[in-house]
C-alpha cells in the first residue's frame, strides 16, 4: 500500500505520451509538495502559492487540479481512500462473525491512520461540509463506497439470520459508519493513537448496535 505522498516508480506508466506523462509528473509534484508543506508548516499556515512554488508549477496549473487548499488535501487523500476501501472490503474472511468481519474492515483504516496521524487529523477536520471543489465529488463517492462495503456485510449477515431485518441494509450500514466516524475522531485526537486501543473501543460500541439487531430467542 502506498503511503501518503509516495509516488509510483518511473516505469509504472508505460506507453504514455509525453504530454500525458508531463501532466502526471506535475500532479505527483503538486501532491508531494502539498503534503510536505502541510506537515512542515501546518495545514493552516501553508499557502497554495508556496505549494505551487515547491512543486515548480504555476498557480494556474495547481488550480487545474484542485479548487483551493482544502481541495489539495483531498487530492492527496482520495487515492488513499480508494485503496484503503478496496483492501478493507476485498474479501470476507470465512469463519468470522458479522462483527468480526466489520472490525477486520475498519482495522485497515485504523492501522493506516496510526501511521499518518497528523495528516489524517487535517483530513477529518476539513471533511465537514466538504461538498464543493474539484475533488469533493470523488471524496463523497469514496465514502459511499465504504457504506456500500458495509451494506454487503449486513446483507450477507441478514441472509444467514445473524441479524434481524428491522431496518434496510443500507440504513444499518449508515448507522455503523456513523459510529465509526465518531470513534475514529475521538481516537485520533489522542497524542499517540494506538490501533489496538481504538479498535477495542470501536468493537465495544458496535457490539451494542449488533446486540440490538440479533434475533430474539426462538426466532427462526
Amino acid at each position: 500500500m502506498l503511503k501518503t505522498g509516495e509516488t509510483n516508480p518511473p516505469d509504472a506508466t508505460p506507453g504514455l505520451r509525453p504530454r500525458e506523462r508531463n501532466k502526471l509528473d506535475k500532479l505527483k509534484r503538486i501532491k508531494a509538495a502539498a503534503r510536505e508543506l502541510f506537515l512542515e508548516q501546518g495545514y493552516d499556515s501553508a499557502t497554495t502559492r508556496e505549494i505551487a512554488r515547491r512543486a515548480d508549477v504555476g498557480l494556474g496549473t495547481l488550480f487545474s487540479y484542485a479548487s483551493d487548499k482544502r481541495d489539495l488535501l483531498f487530492l492527496i487523500y482520495n487515492d488513499l481512500q480508494d485503496e484503503l476501501t478496496a483492501t478493507a472490503f476485498a474479501r470476507r474472511p470465512g469463519g468470522r462473525t458479522f462483527l468480526g468481519q466489520v472490525m477486520a474492515g475498519f482495522a485497515v483504516y485504523y492501522r493506516f491512520f496510526a501511521q499518518e496521524p497528523e495528516f489524517m487529523r487535517y483530513v477529518l477536520r476539513e471533511l465537514t461540509f466538504y461538498s464543493h471543489g474539484r475533488q469533493s465529488a470523488r471524496f463523497q463517492a469514496g465514502r459511499e463506497q465504504i457504506i456500500t462495503g458495509l451494506e454487503a456485510l449486513v446483507r450477507d449477515a441478514r441472509e444467514k439470520r445473524q441479524l434481524r431485518p428491522t431496518a434496510k441494509d443500507r440504513v444499518v450500514a449508515q448507522l455503523i459508519f456513523g459510529v465509526y466516524q465518531a470513534e475514529i475522531r475521538l481516537w485520533l485526537s489522542e497524542k499517540h493513537p494506538k490501533p489496538a486501543a481504538g479498535l477495542a473501543r470501536l468493537r465495544a460500541m458496535l457490539r451494542i448496535v449488533v446486540e440490538g439487531l440479533r434475533p430474539s430467542t426462538g426466532a427462526v
